[in-house]
This record gives structure tokens, C-alpha cells and sequence, in this order.
């Protein structure tokens, strides 16, 4: 198994990269860090998962710090 870590951007779903893109799209678990995210509103992440077309796990300040 692999991990990728991906930035984003600062602000919208459109701000990541080609490559990045490919690594989402290809990946069995995908979690959005909202523990210091810009990003990580309910809203967002349901355009985030519209865009990337798969399920996104947000991952908050409990899950970053204890697992």
C-alpha cells in the first residue's frame, strides 16, 4: 500500500494538480485533513467529492492527532 499526500491549493476543488488528481482518482481511501484545512467545511467537501468523483473521509483534529 501506498500513501499519497496531496495539497489542494488555497481555494477551490480546481486548485490541485494533474498529478494529484491521478493519485486521488486511483486511491481505495481518501482523507481531507480539516484539523488545520481551509478546505474543510461540509460544503466543500461534498464539492470535493462531486469533483474527484469518490468518498472523502474528513479526517478532524482527534482523528490527525490520536491515530
Amino acid at each position: 500500500m501506498v500513501l499519497h499526500l496531496v495539497g489542494l491549493g488555497l481555494g477551490d476543488e480546481k486548485d490541485v494538480t494533474i498529478k494529484g488528481m491521478e493519485a486521488i482518482k486511483g486511491s481505495t481511501y481518501v482523507y481531507l485533513e480539516a484539523y488545520t484545512s481551509v478546505l474543510g467545511g461540509e460544503l466543500a467537501v461534498e464539492k470535493l467529492e462531486a469533483f474527484y468523483g469518490c468518498t472523502i473521509t474528513v479526517a478532524d483534529r482527534e482523528m490527525v492527532e490520536e491515530r
